[in-house]
């Protein structure tokens, strides 16, 4: 089990190498999440998290702070009539799982979207309709 995840954690670094050569990163925001989430299929512990984008945003990299936990999510743009009064990171739950669903920076009137994962939707279905969306204030500006 170890040599498969230590596999496939060299496939995504070296796909991630592959995109940035083609692509620039950049640093969206740094937050504090009070609660475990999942982005796609990985689950991830409460705690303080980078989230950088590939330009353009259809790919980004999460990373705790003491980089022991990474995800990357493929995505798609956002819109919104008005610019973002705030950095906000949208999660809807289901059940107890919170899932990473949108990424709004300060000023932008377009977002980030991830899409609804498998396990989510299973859980729909299994009658764990979507909370009213949680919003993350503690977001800031990466520097």
């Amino acid at each position: 089990m170890k040599t498969i995840r230590m596999l496939l954690t060299i496939a995504l670094l070296l796909g991630a190498v592959s995109v940035y050569t083609q692509a620039e990163i950049r640093p969206l925001v740094k937050v504090s999440i009070p609660f475990s989430f999942t982005v796609g299929k990985q689950s991830l512990p409460a705690g303080d998290y980078t989230i950088s984008a590939f330009h353009p945003q259809l790919l980004i990299l999460l990373e705790s702070a003491d980089f022991k936990h990474v995800a990357f999510a493929g995505t798609h743009p956002n819109y919104a009539r008005n610019q973002s009064a705030t950095t906000k990171l949208i999660f809807q739950r289901y059940g107890s799982v919170y899932f990473l669903s949108q990424i709004w920076t300060q000023g932008d009137t377009s977002g980030i979207e991830l899409p609804l994962s498998n396990r989510a939707k299973e859980l729909a279905r299994n009658g764990s309709s979507g909370d009213i969306p949680t919003i993350v204030a503690e977001a800031r500006f990466s520097q």
